[in-house]
């Protein structure tokens, strides 16, 4: 099965001293390495999982 990640959003997590973040960055760099990150994928693995989820684990409120 084939997945396009044309449209897909990036998201950055960094790990810390065991802790993990999300990651904030200046726009342009964001930007290049979004590009970097979408045309490196060789496949994905889906987790039944949404932003939503993501940001609830990480206690993100932004």
């Amino acid at each position: 099965m084939s997945v396009s990640v044309k449209d897909a959003q990036v998201t950055i997590l960094v790990e810390v001293d065991g802790e993990i973040h999300l990651a904030a960055m200046e726009k342009e760099k964001y930007e290049a390495v979004t590009f970097l990150a979408k045309n490196s994928v060789v496949g994905v693995i889906p987790t039944g999982k949404s932003q939503a989820d993501l940001n609830e684990f990480l206690n993100y409120r932004g």
